[in-house]
């Protein structure tokens, strides 16, 4: 009887810490989404290769990469230009956001 108490105990606290993780997948991906969603309406005069706006500089420095990151896919690296990916690194420059060489952020790399 002891023993099948302790396997019970032992798979509650089990169920709880894997619980936990999925909750907190579930919750960097909304936080996440979120982020993404306004990085791309503050900065959406990029896509004309316009300069970005006080507004969408804060939003590149405060953003964090690995939501950014994140949804670089192979896929989506293969709809990009090398033109492409050295405006998109001059931009986070420009707006005080330091790219190393060789910074890779999904399937891409900085140049």
């Amino acid at each position: 009887m002891e023993e099948k108490r302790a396997m019970f105990q032992y798979s509650l606290i089990l169920f709880m810490v894997v619980s936990s993780f999925a909750l907190e997948s579930v919750a960097a991906e909304s936080y996440c989404h979120a982020q993404r969603r306004v990085l791309v309406n503050a900065c959406k005069r990029l896509i004309l290769r316009q300069s970005p706006t006080a507004e969408c500089c804060l939003r590149i420095r405060n953003t964090p990469m690995y939501c950014v990151c994140s949804i670089v896919t192979p896929k989506l690296a293969a709809l990009v230009t090398a033109d492409d990916v050295r405006y998109a690194v001059g931009v986070i420059r420009q707006c005080g956001r330091p790219v190393a060489r060789g910074t890779k952020c999904g399937s891409l790399t900085a140049p």
